[in-house]
């Protein structure tokens, strides 16, 4: 259950954020897609259908906020969740640069297909953004290991910090 509401609260929140405040500081200079990095983060976390259902959760809710064709990105994220979830349960994928392969893949994987299917819904598709996709993943690469250390090391930095601050107080009290 915790799993779940953890996985909903980032999804919303990563939905939040780039479309609300990710548009209004940055516009279109920075591509970074939150969504994809939440994603991909919970399939490394809890497996492949977490990451099969999040990314079909959270590809759905992009496409209606969006206004663009429904499906599109759901399918691109569930590809991409899903295949990240494998990956994680079949590599060891706890280090920096691993992850950040995973997400880097990931990011590539989501931009192909995504691309690929507005090619064939559409007449003209929509270009060939391979620059633009190169720094997406890259951002997405920095932003995910950067999250994924953060949910792994916060419980264990603020037990750290409790300790620490009580002894102070211990020995000031003296």
């Amino acid at each position: 259950m915790t799993r779940l509401v953890f996985a909903a609260l980032a999804i919303v929140g990563a939905l939040m954020l780039q479309t609300v405040v990710g548009y209004q500081l940055f516009g279109r200079v920075i591509a970074m897609d939150l969504v994809l990095v939440v994603v991909v983060g919970t399939a490394i976390f809890f497996g492949p259908t977490a990451g099969l259902v999040s990314g079909t959760v959270a590809g759905l809710c992009q496409d209606a906020l969006s206004g663009g064709v429904l499906g599109v990105a759901g399918l691109a994220k569930t590809l991409a969740g899903f295949v990240a979830g494998v990956v994680a349960t079949q590599f060891i994928v706890s280090s920096v640069i691993p992850r950040a392969v995973v997400f880097v893949a990931m990011t590539w994987l989501h931009g192909v297909c995504f691309l690929g299917l507005y090619a064939m819904i559409e007449r003209h598709g929509m270009g060939r953004p391979w620059r633009h996709l190169l720094i997406q993943s890259l951002l997405n690469a920095f932003v995910g290991v950067v999250a994924t250390r953060m949910i792994e090391r916060g419980p264990e930095w603020w037990r750290r910090r409790q300790y620490t601050r009580r002894a102070e107080g211990r020995r000031l009290a003296r």
